[in-house]
């Protein structure tokens, strides 16, 4: 017979509650990432995921644009270019939209579990999360990349903190990530931010049972190495390698692109990678706790990485959160600590006792069962109808109508005029999807076209000189972009003509 003891009954509670958090926040994180899956670089990936399934095996070459026709593509994409095409083609819109959310909220999930601190404390953290993460929450391979940062930063965290390796798993993790995203990049980070953080431990002669000895460094040092090899197990073998550093030697990227652009904190939905860039280090002043030196090369390397390009924020969200909680709740500790006489003297005073306040003398596991079961049914009705709203039919086609040119395309079905086509850079995935019979001149895939025909791209937007001369290197004849351009008040007056025009789109022809 087991006695059942207030201290038994508040074990139980606290397990069972933060179970049940964790569920919450599982269910919250959907939520919070269900939304309309549209995005102008995600019809070009499902494109790519179809004409992979249809001949079977990776596109790595290009065939939808007459500029770098039959150029090589180092399509580190393709297995989730397939996902992504397998799930619009079965389930539609809410299919993929659904994937998207479940993705993120597990990467969220696993990132609770590096983390310090009861589970609601957690949740409070992982609002922050969402918050800076958000504005990369699109219906792209990224998504990808997030959800194995959070499983490799979740392997070093338990190599590091929980003094358990399982350092082998980063191989088959780093084979799946090379054939998804070259988010990859992220992962070696992460080792080599524990590797460089680990020495300044020692160099600072910095003692504990978390500091890693030098036979552990060496031994993830291997692993890391390892990792990096698994890379080139995938179809475009030693390019993955390249691909990173080809990308961000695009000049154009930093200066044309928003989401390579520095963060623009003027803009609200930008302002939460500030919260969290001042948050931590305060936090670890407050903490009293001394500064672990791989949490400071990570802290450090994430947040520069976010400061140069906004297409960071979320891998650096998911690098700060566990840094934050392990000294954000060692700080709240310590004053618990402090201010635990004033609050038992209050207590008293009051005539409740710790259990009363904690609702232990009248815990029924039965009722708190069923007000559990009761709160998660409301929340995955929440997250169900949030779904259905983000993706029903006159929620996209409102989304499509407002953001691409879907009246120009179905007006090109119709007439079918001859020529090239030039395309806006934000429509090209767009029209690769819905209107095959015109290559296009280039959509998002910069590191196919380079500096060379993006740059061209904005020579011919902005009207800059030499204009024309790209127009007929080109042979183009037929030109479809946003109103709002330049270009579109100087082209009449060379002898182009509107063809067709509304408030999203213009087409003109010559």
């Amino acid at each position: 017979m087991t006695l059942v003891t207030p201290s038994t009954i508040s074990v139980k509670l606290e397990k069972n509650r933060n179970r049940f958090y964790l569920i919450v926040i599982f269910v919250l994180a959907f939520i919070m990432a269900a939304r309309t899956p549209l995005d102008t670089d995600m019809w070009w990936h499902i494109r790519a995921g179809e004409q992979t399934w249809q001949t079977g095996r990776p596109i790595l070459t290009d065939q939808n644009s007459y500029t770098r026709l039959g150029a090589n593509w180092t399509n580190v994409h393709w297995l989730f270019q397939v996902g992504m095409y397998l799930l619009f083609r079965w389930g539609g819109y809410t299919l993929l939209g659904g994937a998207v959310a479940l993705l993120i909220a597990v990467s969220l999930v696993v990132l609770t579990i590096q983390m310090e601190g009861p589970a609601l404390f957690k949740g409070f953290l992982l609002i922050l999360t969402a918050l800076v993460s958000a504005p990369v929450w699109v219906a792209r391979p990224q998504i990808g990349s997030l959800l194995l940062m959070s499983v490799v930063g979740y392997v070093l965290y338990l190599y590091k903190w929980r003094h358990q390796d399982r350092l082998w798993t980063l191989i088959p993790i780093f084979i799946l990530w090379a054939n998804i995203h070259p988010g990859y990049v992220l992962g070696l980070l992460l080792i080599a931010g524990m590797l460089g953080g680990e020495l300044i431990n020692h160099l600072i002669w910095v003692e504990g049972a978390d500091i890693l000895p030098w036979n552990r460094i060496i031994r993830l040092g291997v692993w890391g190495l390892a990792s990096g090899f698994a890379l080139l197990i995938n179809p475009t073998g030693i390019n993955a390698w390249i691909l990173p550093f080809q990308t961000v030697t695009i000049n154009v990227l930093q200066n044309s692109i928003s989401e390579w652009a520095s963060p623009d904190f003027h803009q609200l939905f930008q302002q939460p990678y500030i919260w969290l860039l001042l948050l931590t280090p305060a936090a670890i002043g407050l903490s009293m706790r001394r500064l672990d030196g791989t949490d400071l090369v990570t802290f450090a390397g994430f947040a520069y990485l976010g400061l140069v390009a906004r297409r960071n924020f979320g891998p650096f969200a998911m690098a700060a959160t566990p840094i934050l909680s392990r000294y954000l709740w060692a700080a709240l500790q310590a004053w618990s600590i402090r201010t635990r006489p004033l609050w038992d003297e209050a207590l008293s005073r009051l005539n409740v006792s710790p259990q009363k306040l904690a609702g232990l003398s009248s815990y029924n596991p039965r009722h708190s069962r069923v007000i559990n079961l009761a709160v998660f049914a409301f929340l995955v009705l929440v997250a169900s109808g949030k779904l259905y709203y983000s993706t029903f039919p006159v929620t996209i086609e409102a989304y499509e109508n407002t953001f691409f040119p879907v009246k120009a395309v179905a007006w090109l079905d119709d007439h079918h005029p001859q020529g090239n086509l030039f395309n806006s850079y934000n429509w090209g995935g767009y029209l690769e999807w819905g209107e095959r019979n015109y290559p296009i001149f280039l959509d998002g895939r910069t590191d196919i076209y380079g500096d060379e025909i993006v740059s061209q791209f904005l020579s011919v937007v902005y009207a800059k000189e030499g204009w024309q001369k790209i127009l007929d290197r080109w042979n183009i004849h037929l030109i479809l972009l946003e109103p709002s351009w330049p270009i579109v008040n100087i082209l009449p007056n060379y002898g182009w003509k509107i063809l067709y025009h509304d408030n999203v789109s213009v087409l003109f022809g010559r």
